[in-house]
């Protein structure tokens, strides 16, 4: 296993994503999309809890009285761990599921779509403003992770399929992604950029899925952390722990067969490990 990565749950998730560090319960929420499972994995007693999910769930966020607002099938839901019930809110027009999501630092949920033939710029991200969905950004092939700068004023968006990294001006006042530009382009040797997570220096954390590893970006662009993950398939990236000094990853087997899983046999896992730099606490959901 590579050096300094905690194994925790040993699972073969097909499609482990969407981790949310829940600070007051002192636990992980992240989910199989496949299986449509939402688990709950509690840092003190280090158990993983699992409950089937009513829907495909791809992206959570957390809401001010502890439940969970979520990406899921082809629009935003409620999330009610206690009963694994979803709600549905609204749905989207572009592409034929949800993928990515994050809340903007003014509260607003943000969650973008893909298509199963993941045809190019077929897909969007969009915002939840109350009971609606807006497009935000248009033209994407497959939405990844999101994340905002500490000031709010750049909005970072993988386009997964491209390995492209937009950054685009954001307006949080409004809600609103003004000018993009493509701020990192992958080669292929480096894998796919997935998930993303935020450090409060601005640093950029994304999962380059294909190659297991995770990159670090300074705020003008420059790749300076190249980290190598248990498993090539890793998937999501989010700060956490009571100092928001640790970093939870998640992974996925999905197409793998059994001479693929011997030789990546980790591929599924959901891992910790210290990356030397602190994340900053997430907007709840600023709905009802």
């Amino acid at each position: 296993m590579a050096e300094d990565f905690e194994l925790l749950v040993d699972r073969q998730a097909l499609c482990g994503a969407g981790p949310l560090w829940m600070s007051t319960l002192n636990c992980l929420y992240w989910v199989d999309v496949l299986r449509r499972e939402l688990h709950s994995y509690h840092r003190d007693s280090e158990a993983d809890e699992v409950q089937v999910l009513p829907g495909v769930v791809t992206a959570l966020g957390a809401t001010r009285n502890g439940q969970l607002i979520a990406a899921a099938d082809r629009g935003f839901s409620r999330l009610f761990p206690g009963r694994a019930a979803l709600e549905p809110i609204t749905g989207v027009q572009a592409g034929d599921r949800m993928s990515g999501g994050a809340c903007d630092p003014a509260g607003r949920f943000v969650a973008g779509t893909l298509t199963h033939s993941r045809e190019a710029k077929r897909s969007a991200l969009y915002v939840l403003d109350g009971t609606r969905a807006r497009v935000l950004v248009d033209g994407l092939t497959l939405s990844g992770g999101i994340g905002w700068s500490p000031d709010g004023g750049t909005m970072y968006v993988i386009d997964t399929v491209p390995r492209v990294i937009w950054a685009f001006d954001y307006d949080v006042a409004h809600g609103r992604a003004g000018r993009g530009r493509r701020w990192i382009v992958c080669n292929e040797s480096e894998g796919h950029p997935d998930g993303l997570a935020m450090d409060n220096e601005g640093g950029v954390w994304v999962a380059m899925r294909g190659s297991g590893r995770i990159h670090r970006y300074s705020p003008g662009g420059d790749l300076e952390t190249v980290l190598w993950a248990p498993t090539r398939r890793i998937t999501g990236l989010v700060f956490g722990g009571r100092r928001l000094d640790e970093m939870y990853v998640t992974s996925a087997c999905a197409g793998y067969d059994e001479r693929a899983l011997v030789a990546d046999p980790y591929a599924g896992a959901l891992f910790r490990f210290r990356p030397g730099s602190t994340g900053s606490p997430l907007a709840p959901w600023n709905g009802t």
